[in-house]
This record gives C-alpha cells, sequence and structure tokens, in this order.
C-alpha cells in the first residue's frame, strides 16, 4: 500500500514539474523573410506587451510562402492539419481559404479587405464563427491614394490603375477609384496582372502611352512584387503611388495606406485573448484607424516633381529626401 502511494506522488510530482507544452501560433505571411520580418518583430513587440513572450508563454512558428499565392494555400491547409491554438493569415484569399478549411482552428486576420463584404465574417461588431482580426477600408485607401497625387499634380489627367482580376477586392476598388477619378475630372483606364510574368506584361503594355502615373490596386501579389513594379514603372518615366509602406523606400513615388506595422501589433491583442479562453466569435473585427503617409523625394524629383506643396508634406509622416 505505502508503495503504491510513493508511486502516485511520485507521478504527481513528475507531471508538476515536467514541462507544459506551449500554445502554438503559425503565421503564414506570403512574402520573403528578408523583407517580412519588421511586422513578425511588431507582432511579437505587441505580444510582449501582453505578457506574451515567445518560447516562455507561447511558440511562434513563422510559414513563409516565398511570393507564391498557391503555396500561401497550402501552407495555410497543412497549418489547419497541424491544429495550432491560433492561426494569422493575411488578405481576403486567405482568410477564405482559412474558412473553408476549418471552423474549430481560431483565425486571425492582420490585414484585410473588407472581411464582411467578402463572406468572412458576419459583421465586424459580431463576426460569429472561428474568424476575427483586422480589416483595411482599402477601397477608401486606393480613392485617397488618386486623390494625393492629384494634389501633387493638379495637371494630372491619365492614370492606371494595376489590379488582381482574381482579387476579390478588385470591383470595390475600381469602383471607388473611378468615381474619385470623375469628381477630379481624371481618366482612369485598368490593368491587370495575376503572377509576376503578367505584371511585367501589363507594364509594358504602357510603353506606346505612357500614363501620368501608375496607381497600384491593393493586391498582396503587388507587395511581394513591389520592387519589381517600381523598377519596370520607372523605365518608362512612370511614378508609381503605392499602398505597401516601404515602397516609397524602394523608390514609388509615394506610398499611402493603413499602418499596417500598426496593424500587426495590435493583432497581437487578438491572439493574446484568444490564448486565455475568449472566442473570435466575441471579438469584434476591428478598421484602421491610422494611416501611414510616406513620400520619397527623390523619387519625385527624377520624374520632373521639384516642389512638393507643404499642405501635403506637412501631413506626411515621412518624406524621403
Amino acid at each position: 500500500m505505502a508503495g503504491g502511494v510513493l508511486v502516485l506522488l511520485s507521478a504527481i510530482a513528475l507531471a508538476q514539474t515536467a514541462p507544459r507544452e506551449l500554445p502554438r501560433v503559425v503565421l503564414i505571411n506570403d512574402g520573403v523573410e528578408a523583407t517580412s520580418r519588421p511586422f513578425v518583430d511588431r507582432f511579437l513587440k505587441g505580444m510582449g506587451e501582453h505578457g506574451q513572450l515567445d518560447g516562455k508563454t507561447f511558440r511562434l512558428q513563422v510559414l513563409y510562402a516565398n511570393r507564391d499565392t498557391a503555396r500561401s494555400a497550402t501552407l495555410i491547409g497543412d497549418a489547419v492539419v497541424s491544429n495550432p491554438d491560433v492561426l494569422m493569415v493575411s488578405g481576403v484569399r486567405n482568410a477564405r481559404r482559412a474558412k473553408e478549411l476549418t471552423s474549430r482552428v481560431p483565425v486571425v486576420v492582420w490585414t484585410s479587405g473588407d472581411l464582411v463584404d467578402a463572406g468572412v465574417v458576419a459583421s465586424f461588431a459580431r463576426p460569429g464563427g472561428n474568424i476575427t482580426g483586422v480589416a483595411d477600408l482599402i477601397d477608401e485607401a486606393a480613392a485617397k491614394r488618386l486623390e494625393l497625387l492629384k494634389e501633387f499634380l493638379p495637371k494630372l489627367l491619365r492614370v492606371a490603375l494595376l489590379n488582381n482580376p482574381d482579387s476579390p477586392q478588385t470591383k470595390k476598388i475600381e469602383s471607388r477609384v473611378r468615381a474619385a477619378a470623375n469628381a477630379l475630372k481624371v481618366s482612369v483606364y485598368p490593368l491587370y496582372a495575376t503572377d509576376s510574368l503578367s505584371i511585367a506584361r501589363a507594364i509594358e503594355s504602357m510603353k506606346k502611352s505612357p500614363p501620368d502615373a501608375l496607381l497600384i490596386g491593393g493586391d498582396p501579389l503587388f507587395v511581394v512584387d513591389a520592387q519589381a513594379v517600381i523598377d519596370r514603372a520607372a523605365a518608362l518615366g512612370v511614378p508609381v503611388v503605392h499602398f505597401f509602406p516601404g515602397a516609397a523606400e524602394m523608390g514609388a513615388f509615394f506610398s499611402y495606406h493603413s499602418d499596417l506595422h500598426g496593424n500587426m501589433e495590435r493583432t497581437a491583442y487578438y491572439v493574446d485573448r484568444i490564448l486565455k479562453g475568449v472566442k473570435p466569435s466575441d471579438l469584434p473585427v476591428e478598421q484602421p484607424t491610422r494611416y501611414e503617409f510616406v513620400i520619397n523625394q527623390r523619387a519625385a524629383a527624377r520624374f520632373g516633381i521639384t516642389t512638393i506643396p507643404s499642405s501635403i508634406r506637412l501631413r506626411a509622416d515621412r518624406v524621403i529626401e
């Protein structure tokens, strides 16, 4: 009897001292590690502010799709099978993929188009199901980029708008941009691309009659290929107006979009709450409250734009001189 008690006490002591498996968070990133690491760092910073430390209170696994949208879909599928405590994705396409594959694994979307309009969540206030996160007003931001461009270039007449026809947000972006263009008396014509090769073809098509500027819609495809887009357009003498923060540093005329780095840091709130037992359905989807506006003055000068109006400069978060 005494021996049995000793065995039981030993088992209890072993269970108490054995390391408990940490909850696992899987982050699917469409890009490559070199350029995506700052986003991961901002997420970890946000988690730290909630007392969550990678390797101590949770374990983060980052999977990079290396600019391959098909690979993103595969990685999401593999992640769902592995049953993480939280799955993090970005973009409407990836959010839809996650929704198709699981109703059980909690999913946090760290940036995306309108998740309600895309049918991913029931509403912003009450998302329902297993998905929540941060949704960008990407169509409104695209229209705002055109308005800012017109302020820079009062004589602006003709703009090309590059979108991915397969993106769920494309029609909405085009509608908003056309409405803004009509009000500004600017002509906008569409260009489409679904991969790196078709991006090159789309930009090459501008060669015969270059527009005054190339406006980038909002699909992640144009983030992973941002440098190629900017360089190819610049070779034709066409300035690029992008949504991706970091595009201005790559040589775009300017970038304007919701603060994606801030979004990633804010996403930590959702992950922390879920790890502490809150259901995604009880966490309202947030919409952006802060936008980041970065001007590349050197790039502007290359296209003959030598003066930045003070009214615009004062609104910029950064000016690259």
